[in-house]
């Protein structure tokens, strides 16, 4: 799923948690003013879990692979161009020009990246070696 359609949902559950709370109304009884109080609050804290799960993939890849990634990065991926359109835990979206869907794939797997996305090597310095620096930018550092 796209971070597009991700944040999309988020703010789906927004608006639902918005539309039960206008429906409160004085008249009602007591037990129907909570019901509908804590329905709106499940769906704000779904809507933050979902936020922070994309957050979280973010920054774990930037902590564990030393890549500072964003969506709307334009990156290749098997050496085709595209560019990230979502997170999920180490795994990027990316949607490949000419593709109708993107592609689920690791963060360090068949993917290249623009000069100045790989932050070092973060505190694990295992996986550093598998981000590819395209080419030209690997023969100005011989």
């Amino acid at each position: 799923m796209s971070a597009a359609a991700i944040y999309a949902e988020a703010d789906t559950c927004e608006r639902k948690a918005r539309d039960l709370l206008n429906t409160l109304n004085p008249t009602m009884p007591w037990e129907q003013r909570f019901h509908i109080e804590d329905q709106a609050e499940e769906l704000r804290e779904d809507a933050r879990s979902i936020r922070t799960r994309v957050k979280n993939s973010i920054e774990h890849i930037r902590n564990y692979y030393g890549l500072n990634l964003r969506v709307g990065l334009e990156v290749k991926h098997e050496g085709l161009p595209g560019r990230i359109v979502g997170f999920a835990g180490q795994y990027v979206a990316v949607h490949r020009d000419g593709d109708e869907s993107y592609v689920v794939c690791h963060a360090t797997a068949e993917m290249e990246y623009p000069e100045g996305v790989q932050v070092g090597p973060g505190p694990d310095e295992r996986f550093a070696h598998l981000v590819q620096v395209p080419a030209a930018d690997r023969a100005t550092e011989k």
